[in-house]
Order: structure tokens, then sequence, then C-alpha cells
């Protein structure tokens, strides 16, 4: 509903002082967060787009994210009268990669409406360290194993933006979505919003502030985008 109500205010607001600024061809770069719930993992890492239109109503879209993080713990468990210390590492990496092809409405000069199904794949790598270390009588021995674990979803989904521009530097995208995880055990569906924020500080170059949130993990970037 906040959504909702976001673009029902803004549509409001008169854009007829400035010009459009909404802008469809673009790369960026920046830096991006990864939020897993319950998780331990903090990922952060890279994020680049591409954005790229065909024709006056469709537009390319490709995303690709990269975050990694590390962890460490120490526990001890007993076995018998005999404690044994566990030293574990574990690095995680998780690449995010979407495809997408929208389709836009011009409502007018600085309101466009977008609908844009598409394609994606989330990958996990984790490369773990478990130290095991014991003391018994006087006697002291070690044993160390190193374990790697992946995986990969693939995702399909739908998402509905709503780009709103306030004036010439500044505009925004607000959405919702819906997509499908292909998980081995069973599928998941989930619903997603989106926002961002755009400040063009020149005419070529705009800052933003993008967050994602879906059911089990959010995205957040800050990016520098090159206007094309």
């Amino acid at each position: 509903m906040k959504i909702r109500t976001l673009i029902l205010a803004t549509s409001l607001i008169s854009s007829s002082a400035f010009a459009s600024t909404i802008n469809f061809d673009y790369v960026e770069a920046g830096y991006a967060k990864l939020t897993l719930d319950d998780s331990e993992l903090n990922p952060k890492g890279l994020g680049l787009k591409l954005s790229k239109t065909l024709n006056d109503n469709l537009v390319f879209k490709a995303n690709y994210i990269r975050t990694n993080d590390s962890i460490s713990h120490s526990e001890t468990d007993n076995y018998g009268e005999i404690p044994v210390n566990f030293d574990i590492e574990a690095d995680a990496t998780l690449s995010q990669v979407y495809l997408g092809l929208g389709y836009l409405w011009h409502i007018d000069e600085n309101k466009v409406f977008e609908l844009a199904p598409y394609i994606g794949n989330l990958k996990f790598d984790i490369d773990s360290t478990v130290n095991a270390s014991a003391n018994y009588m006087g006697e002291s021995a070690s044993e160390s194993e190193t374990y790697n674990d992946s995986d990969d979803v693939n995702i399909f989904g739908l998402e509905a933006n709503y780009h709103f521009a306030f004036s010439d530097q500044l505009n925004m995208v607000l959405g919702l979505g819906y997509e499908r995880a292909d998980y081995d055990d069973e599928p998941e569906s989930d619903s997603f919003y989106q926002v961002q924020l755009n400040y063009n500080f020149t005419e070529n170059f705009t800052f933003n502030f993008a967050h994602r949130a879906v059911d089990d993990y959010k995205n957040t970037g800050l990016n520098i985008r090159y206007n094309f």
C-alpha cells in the first residue's frame, strides 16, 4: 500500500516545467550489499547493470551482482571424556544474474510505466575449513578438513515499474514484482518490491540508490551511471 500511495502522490505533481530526465540507455556500476534472512553472512561486493532501448517501447536489461563474505567461529564438543575444539572458517561467494525485456508505456514526457518479464540465476559457492584439536592426558592431536559446497537456482519473474521525474535532476522508480525460484527440493514463489532514487549531477552521469526486497533476501546498491 505504501508503494501505491507514493505513485498516487507523485502523479499529482506537475511535470510541464522541465524536460524529460527518464533515460533507459545507460551502463552503471557500484557498491552492492546482499542481506540474507536467518544467516550470519553479510555479503558485499560489486553490481553492474546495462539498459538499452531497442525501439520506443522496448528495452533490454541485464544485471550482474557478485558479493562475498567470510565468517569464523569456535566451539567445543565432548566425545566421552575428551573435549574437542573446533575452529571453523567459511568463505561464501554469491552471484546473481538477471536478463529482462521491458515494455514501456509513455504516460507523458516525465512518467513511464514498464512491464518486464525476466530470467535469472542465483549461484552460491561456500568454501569452509574445519580445524579440530584435542588434548587428553598430556597427549595432543589435531586434524584439518576442507569442504566445498555450491548450488545454483534458476529464477523466472515479472516486474511492474513506475518511472517518474520530479525535476531535471531527480527521478525515481517504484516497482512491484513476482518471481519463482526453482530450488532442487521445492520451487518457491515470492512477491517483492523495489525502490530506486536517481540524481543526475551532470547530463551524462547519475548517482542512484536502489533497494529490492524479496521474501528471503534483499539487494541494496549505491551506483554511478553513465547515460548514453
